[in-house]
C-alpha cells in the first residue's frame, strides 16, 4: 500500500473513534424521570391528602408510596401524569402527601 492511503486508513479510523468516544460519553442509560417517595416518622404542617384510589390517575406516585425509599422510573408517556401531580402539591405549598394516615414526603427528579 501506499504512503498516502495508509495516512487515510489512520485518520479515518482515528475521526470514527473520536466520534465513538464522543457519542458514549453523552449516552446516559439513566437519563428519564424518576419518583421517590421518603416515609416521615412525624406529621408535617402541611400535606395534601390523598387515598390509594385517587392515586390510581397517578400509578408511579402510587408505586413510589408503596415502596419508600425506591427510585421509580417513570416511562416518558407519564411525563404529563407527573407534571399534573406536581401542579397539585405546588397549588398546596408542599411535597408532603398522606395517604392512609401514612405522610410521605414526594421526590420528582428529572436526569437528563
Amino acid at each position: 500500500m501506499k504512503t498516502r492511503t495508509k495516512f487515510l486508513i489512520a485518520i479515518s479510523f482515528m475521526i470514527l473513534a473520536i466520534g465513538l468516544v464522543f457519542f458514549l460519553m453523552i449516552y446516559q442509560p439513566g437519563a428519564g424521570m424518576y419518583v421517590r417517595a421518603v416515609k416521615l416518622s412525624d406529621p408535617p404542617e402541611n400535606s395534601v391528602e390523598f387515598s390509594l384510589a385517587d392515586l390510581e390517575k397517578y400509578p408511579y406516585v402510587k408505586e413510589a408510596v408503596l415502596n419508600p425509599g425506591t427510585d421509580i422510573k417513570v416511562p416518558s408517556e407519564h411525563h404529563q401524569d407527573m407534571s399534573e401531580f406536581g401542579k397539585i402539591t405546588s397549588y398546596n405549598n408542599t411535597n408532603y402527601i398522606k395517604v392512609n394516615n401514612e405522610y410521605y414526603n414526594i421526590h420528582c427528579e428529572s436526569a437528563d
